[in-house]
């Protein structure tokens, strides 16, 4: 196993550490004695896993055996965690926004095995029967987010990384735990996890043919006239439930690339709930729209 770093939350180039008894004294040292940094935005930033190149990214993601939770939920302290999780293994730190009060802390949670980040983190809304139509368990993603019910999502995004232990002076306050106990085992703990880590894979690409193939009939039903197709879009994003709206947007819109729809039309159609978060992604979508529809 190996740590990746990069030296802030702009940096995109991954610098290796292989994961070794020297490594892990490092890691430990900087626990318990985190760097002072004044600006938040240039403190280092980390994340335990192999990679397949030294661009972070999704794609670049290979195997990680450390779950890193992210909690900034009010009605949640590193307390209740700590009882919680007793009996496990994990490397328990404040955040830099910590303030002695509020409960910003994160977790370093030792897994039992090494798993694929893209197994590990698969998001799809629900795990697709193409028999009966239907659909059946969780994905692992929605999974994770279940059991840890205080965890901020972005802890279970596949290039996520976070920022080592700092605070922002020789005062600030700062809290750690290194608790020895045994490895997490999602499998053993987490009700039809197993499962849904080994069929999520061969679910997604039943999902993408599904969806491909719904799009070229729909594609010969408009005959270029994409009225319907925005009315269908329109629709879909109003259902949306809370939690996933952000997510459906991406497949929308690879649906409505595939038929043949532009950038300027989905851009213009906006739902009702609409926020910062969502017109970030619609520019972002800007840079995609050739590549999407090949999802």
């Amino acid at each position: 196993m190996q740590v990746q770093f990069i030296t802030n939350q702009f940096d995109s180039e991954m610098r290796p550490m292989d994961l070794n008894e020297s490594t892990y004294k490092k890691i430990i040292d900087i626990v318990k004695k985190p760097i002072i940094i004044q600006n938040k935005a240039q403190i280092p930033q980390w994340k335990f896993c192999t990679v397949n190149c030294n661009k972070r990214c999704n794609d670049s993601m290979d195997l990680t055996n450390v779950l890193i939770l992210d909690f900034d939920d009010s009605t949640y302290t590193y307390k209740e965690f700590e009882h919680q999780f007793q009996e496990y293994q994990y490397i328990l730190h404040t955040s830099y926004s910590y303030d002695g009060k509020n409960s910003k802390f994160r977790v370093l949670l030792f897994l039992d095995k090494e798993y694929e980040i893209k197994r590990l983190f698969c998001k799809i809304n629900d795990s697709y029967d193409n028999r009966t139509k239907e659909t059946n368990i969780k994905s692992p993603y929605h999974l994770l987010l279940t059991y840890f019910q205080h965890v901020d999502p972005a802890s279970f995004v596949k290039s996520q990384f976070f920022k080592v232990p700092a605070i922002a002076d020789a005062n600030a306050p700062y809290y750690y735990n290194i608790h020895k106990g045994e490895l997490f085992s999602p499998g053993k703990a987490i009700v039809g996890y197993g499962i849904a880590y080994d069929q999520c894979l061969s679910i997604e690409k039943e999902m993408q043919r599904n969806n491909y193939h719904k799009a070229m009939v729909l594609k010969t039903q408009f005959k270029g006239d994409l009225s319907k197709a925005v009315e269908y879009v329109k629709r879909k994003m109003e259902e949306a439930p809370v939690g996933m709206r952000h997510n459906c947007i991406f497949g929308l819109a690879a649906f409505f690339s595939k038929i043949g729809g532009d950038y300027y039309t989905f851009s213009q159609i906006k739902p009702s709930w609409a926020d910062k978060k969502y017109e970030t992604q619609i520019k972002r979508l800007q840079k995609e729209w050739t590549k999407i529809a090949l999802k």
